[in-house]
């Protein structure tokens, strides 16, 4: 399994982020949360964001955590607000389960998640969880940067990228049949 990440390198590469402020990650549910499992650095100078291979965080508050969530079944969302402990990690992060919900729309009806500075200050993030043909959905991945370069404007343009290369992961990787 842990090739299968080497082999999603070339194409996490793909976003035009390379020469800019942004970073790729990808991550794995274990449970109520997620796990950073691959991670790739901006290669210009931005801010350094917390997140690190390794870590487990809670779903509610990042954009692959919501990409997961929004392709889960409702109860399963509640089960997981219920036993999440829900903080607030930054003035913008998302406490309140009806307005999650109504979040969750939105990424069901865009294809990607968005963490507009809602885990951390001056970050803005797209994330896209890998689909195919398996009944679970385990995997996602995003790009992340700060907001002076992550605009709304730029995020509309990225979200193109980030659907396209959720295509070729989830080939990739072996979520789809051949």
């Amino acid at each position: 399994q842990c090739s299968g990440f080497f082999r999603a390198h070339p194409h996490m590469q793909q976003v035009p982020y390379p020469n800019t402020a942004m970073s790729a990650r990808l991550v794995q549910r274990e449970g109520n949360h997620i796990l950073y499992i691959y991670k790739i650095e901006a290669k210009v100078g931005t801010i350094r964001m917390v997140s690190h291979v390794g870590m487990v965080h809670p779903m509610y508050c990042s954009g692959v955590g919501k990409a997961i969530m929004a392709t889960l079944p409702d109860e399963e969302v509640k089960k997981i607000w219920n036993e999440s402990i829900i903080e607030k990690k930054t003035d913008k992060t998302i406490t309140d389960f009806s307005q999650m919900q109504e979040v969750l729309d939105e990424v069901r009806q865009n294809g990607y998640a968005l963490d507009d500075e809602e885990n951390e200050k001056g970050v803005r993030c797209i994330a896209a969880c890998l689909h195919g043909y398996q009944k679970e959905v385990k995997y996602a991945f995003s790009i992340s940067g700060p907001t002076s370069r992550m605009t709304r404007e730029r995020v509309k343009e990225l979200a193109v990228d980030v659907k396209k290369v959720q295509e070729e992961l989830s080939r990739e990787l072996g979520y789809y049949k051949s």
